[in-house]
């Protein structure tokens, strides 16, 4: 089993359709997924169809009850969250175990998937932290416009810190580029990022399509929504090359 986070704690980068997408491309490669919606705004969620949740991740990291597990499709599962899951912070910082409860649920599934994504909030409080504690790589969302390049420095810091004193097992999968267009500044934002981290960028670029951001309001996958988009083109290249590495 591999337990890929997804991570950025600048928002609207495209993290949610990441986790959404690529794994369902994992799913139609015959690999069994889940994925965790480790985010109190419940995106991931919402974009699956799923409006309404009995328990949630909350009850799993708040209440010590077993991740509850929900199918959306053949080989494709998904713990649901919701807006309670707010309130687990400060919660999970008050127990002495509080950074390692995602890890622990997880570990009950060791032999029930190929693949387990993360989906975080954005930013790198506890809750994103235990989703790095619980992973063996992460993937970083990376939009190609200015702010999201400059802060991308941050999150390897906090990356390399974790897999220091926390998760020595800790590697990065890739840093993805996404929404990107023919502009002149979103190609040199993604030329900047090639050029600093160039052995750690995924050679697919997930392009600016507005087809994914219709799939996720339709409740949605791409591949549901449109299969001869370029969405669905980019997030199956990306699929496949993390096959290749795995």
């Amino acid at each position: 089993m591999r337990v890929i986070t997804i991570v950025n704690h600048k928002g609207g980068v495209g993290k949610t359709t990441t986790v959404q997408n690529l794994s369902k491309a994992l799913a139609i490669n015959g690999k069994k997924v889940l994925m965790v919606d480790n985010d109190p705004q419940a995106n991931l969620t919402v974009s699956t169809g799923i409006k309404n949740v009995e328990t949630s991740i909350y009850d799993t990291m708040c209440e010590n009850k077993d991740l509850p597990v929900i199918k959306i499709s053949e080989n494709l599962d998904l713990v649901p969250s919701e807006l309670s899951y707010m309130n687990a912070e400060q919660k999970l910082q008050s127990e002495i175990n509080g950074y390692f409860k995602l890890k622990k649920a997880l570990n009950k599934f060791a032999k029930s998937y190929d693949y387990i994504l993360i989906d975080c909030p954005p930013s790198l409080g506890i809750l994103t932290l235990n989703a790095l504690i619980a992973a063996n790589s992460i993937l970083v969302v990376v939009e190609s416009a200015y702010l999201s390049v400059k802060g991308l420095q941050t999150i390897i810091d906090v990356v390399d810190d974790v897999r220091e004193e926390l998760n020595p097992e800790l590697r990065t999968e890739g840093l993805l580029l996404t929404k990107l267009n023919r502009t002149v500044l979103r190609r040199e934002m993604a030329d900047t990022v090639r050029d600093v981290y160039s052995d750690k960028v995924f050679n697919t670029c997930i392009r600016q399509n507005v087809a994914l951001e219709e799939a996720s309001a339709a409740g949605a996958d791409i591949f549901d929504y449109d299969a001869n988009s370029h969405g669905a083109e980019d997030y199956l290249n990306l699929c496949k090359e993390i096959l290749a590495n795995a």
